[in-house]
């Protein structure tokens, strides 16, 4: 056996047993007669390879963990019920589908199609404070439509207005506090192109 190899088998052994299953590993891998260089690269590989797979297995388990707490809150809180048995599976509960439906309702869609269009239109919108979702809403489908926010409550883009969008906005009771522009003359925006 090579002093090398003796070597570093040796300080493995002394070190514990988990760098030794990718030493052996490199060993195996390299071929009798191998160099040490080929050696050590074959065992770095391996302890990279292994790192990794520690890695993914760590974050699996951290991704089932949270998976699993959350599945547990669902199930306490009624909105989903499972199954007992070796192949355990959840469905939705009475109270799940009446809580979709709630949620589904909530609030419309925050993104609606983008038509670009050569004229810049502005909307600025005073929603009262007691309408705060409404208003954030608001401003997700603005920012979703790629206008570009010039002041608080005053946004600025190319983008042609969606019919649906207006309709929903009177759906929701907000439409008396939203005013839409089109420019047709830039004056002093030309800047905001």
């Amino acid at each position: 056996m090579k002093k090398g190899i003796m070597v570093k088998i040796l300080e493995l052994l002394e070190n514990g047993i988990e760098n030794q299953t990718d030493f052996f590993s490199a060993i195996l891998v390299s071929g009798y007669g191998a160099s040490m260089n080929k050696i050590e690269y074959e065992y770095q590989k391996h302890r990279r390879l292994s790192n990794i797979r520690k890695s993914q297995s760590k974050d699996l388990m951290a991704k089932r963990e949270r998976l699993q707490k959350f599945l547990s809150k669902l199930k306490h809180d009624g909105l989903i019920n499972e199954t007992k048995g070796e192949n355990p599976k959840f469905s939705i509960s009475n109270r799940g589908k009446a809580k979709l439906i709630q949620l589904k309702n909530k609030l419309p869609n925050r993104y609606y199609e983008k038509i670009n269009q050569n004229r810049l239109t502005i909307i600025s919108f005073d929603i009262p404070e007691k309408l705060r979702g409404k208003r954030d809403w608001l401003r997700e489908v603005i920012r979703n439509l790629d206008f570009k926010m010039i002041h608080q409550s005053v946004w600025i883009g190319k983008t042609k207005i969606p019919k649906q969008f207006i309709l929903d906005l009177g759906e929701m009771n907000i439409l008396e506090y939203v005013e839409i522009f089109e420019i047709n003359k830039m004056g002093s925006l030309k800047k905001l192109k």
